[in-house]
Formats: structure tokens, sequence, C-alpha cells
């Protein structure tokens, strides 16, 4: 498990992120009211940035190649390739 910080609506969250667990699946069983929607990558509801170490989306129909270098992530599609520590933070 990778330690995982979040900071969503001016409160920090901190929780163990599994390996094989995308992160928004994560955030939801640690409690944290993470933004979804169709949690299919499509829609984008749950847009984040993801910084420390490496990880990959398994579907993106919403970010462009600029965006994922930018850090951007959809936590629905996102599951991490390394241990971290990972630091998610919403733009809203």
């Amino acid at each position: 498990m990778a330690h995982t910080t979040v900071e969503l609506d001016g409160e920090d969250y901190s929780f163990d992120w599994p390996a094989d667990t995308t992160l928004l699946s994560a955030m939801l069983d640690a409690g944290i009211p993470a933004p979804h929607s169709c949690t299919m990558g499509q829609c984008g509801a749950c847009q984040c940035t993801l910084e420390g170490g490496e990880s990959h989306m398994e579907n993106n129909a919403v970010l462009d190649d600029y965006d994922v270098a930018d850090d951007q992530r959809l936590a629905c599609q996102t599951k991490r390739d390394a241990e971290g520590p990972y630091e998610v933070s919403y733009l809203f």
C-alpha cells in the first residue's frame, strides 16, 4: 500500500492506496467524499492532480497529452505503479 494524502474542499485526508485499486475506489473506501460521476473515464468529474510516484490510467476519453504531462489524472481510472508517497489535489 502507498501512503496518499488528499486536499479536497479545504480539508486534508490521508489513506493507504492498494496497488490493485483505482485512486477513486481507494478514496471512497477511506470515506473521502471524492467527486465522481460515470466511473468510466468519460465525464471528467473525477479529474485531479496526482503527484508522487508513477501511475497509469486504464481509460481516458477526457484528458489530452498536455493535461497528463501536467500531472492531471482521472481518479476513477488511475492505478499506482510505485510505492509513493502520493499527493492528490482538486482544483475547484
